[in-house]
């Protein structure tokens, strides 16, 4: 969270309080929520068909997901967001017997395949979510979660609703390289939503693969990561002490709902290519390309050392110094010719006698 708290450029991309702020790209989109949730409160069915065994199934595969491996830690979560209904008079140990059958690892009878619906059911037969939350929408009554996304993105709603972008444009990608690490690519805070808006980019690129893995079509995944988000607002809204795990097990209800499990496997893909170089570090790279290149070129170029099997009496190649005189061979040619007159002179003396 730093990181983004530390965004020298973040955009308000969308404002609901302000009426310039209902303008542009994200206003289109936003809007387009607005009447695709008014479309799910009414006619839910067009969306996806939807069963009590649907919805618990999926918030039971979230829990298990998020919540740990221990079963207290689990519990903890269904004590929270709902409430356990045991039949009169069970006693602690038969209570406890009951919920620890919901989480039992398969045995050698049971299909693979099943055991989560298996085990799901018996969740459903002892707990429930508390009543008219977002989560008791979600689980049970799609039409009413979208009555309830409806209303919180009418334009009309005075309250507070925000769409903050963080492009990172100027930011070196080892600063952004623990949130890449961490794979946040959006979040809530207040009745703020931040989000990288460069994902948009990938995440149309999938949704062309998102009938394969069936889910909601009239809904995109990049609307659906906002719906994610807004889902968390909702529900940190209903009840403000809800910690952000519990809220996030919500939202990834909701965002199963309409995508499956697609959503999470796209945003791997987006962080697989970000984040990008900013251009300062670009620049660098340049610089010190051109660097190792100059050395390169310096090295290939470079006098070399004269052979130690030279030959002083070769005449035909001669290495050059630097000043292009050859001094070596020139001494040794003066050299001889004094030496051949000295001996003439010798010779003609003895003929006179």
């Amino acid at each position: 969270m730093a990181v983004f708290d530390q965004d020298p450029q973040p955009q308000v991309l969308y404002d609901q309080t302000d009426s310039a702020g209902i303008e542009g790209a994200y206003a289109d989109i936003m809007r387009g929520l607005y009447d695709k949730m008014d479309s799910l409160k009414r006619s839910p069915d067009d969306f996806r068909t939807w069963t009590d065994e649907d919805g618990y199934l999926t918030f039971y595969n979230a829990l298990l997901d998020f919540a740990g491996d221990e079963t207290k830690d689990r519990v903890q979560v269904l004590q929270q967001l709902g409430e356990f209904k045991f039949r009169a008079g069970s006693g602690p140990d038969e209570k406890k017997k009951l919920i620890e059958e919901c989480f039992a690892e398969a045995t050698d009878q049971e299909d693979p395949r099943i055991v989560a619906t298996s085990r799901s059911r018996r969740l459903s037969q002892i707990w429930s979510p508390k009543t008219d939350t977002i989560l008791d929408y979600i689980v049970s009554r799609p039409a009413q979660a979208g009555r309830v996304l409806s209303d919180r993105l009418n334009p009309t709603n005075t309250e507070p609703l925000q769409l903050v972008g963080h492009p990172f444009k100027d930011v070196r990608s080892t600063d952004l390289q623990p949130v890449a690490d961490a794979k946040v690519i959006a979040f809530e805070r207040g009745s703020e939503i931040h989000i990288i808006p460069g994902v948009s980019k990938t995440l149309t690129n999938w949704d062309a693969d998102t009938a394969s893995v069936g889910g909601v079509e009239q809904v995109s995944l990049f609307e659906t990561l906002l719906l994610h988000e807004l889902v968390e607002l909702v529900s940190r809204e209903e009840n403000p002490d809800l910690p952000a795990l519990y809220t996030h097990m919500i939202a990834s209800s909701f965002e199963r709902y309409l995508k499956a499990d697609l959503l999470s496997v796209a945003v791997e893909d987006f962080f697989l290519e970000w984040p990008v170089r900013s251009e300062a570090e670009e620049a660098e790279r340049y610089e010190e390309q051109l660097k190792m290149d100059m050395e390169e070129a310096r090295a290939m170029f470079a006098e070399e050392d004269i052979p130690d099997t030279f030959d002083d009496d070769d005449d035909d190649e001669l290495p050059v110094d630097s000043d292009g005189k050859v001094p070596v061979k020139k001494k040794k040619k003066i050299v001889k010719k004094k030496v051949v007159k000295k001996k003439v002179v010798k010779k003609v003396k003895k003929k006179k006698e």
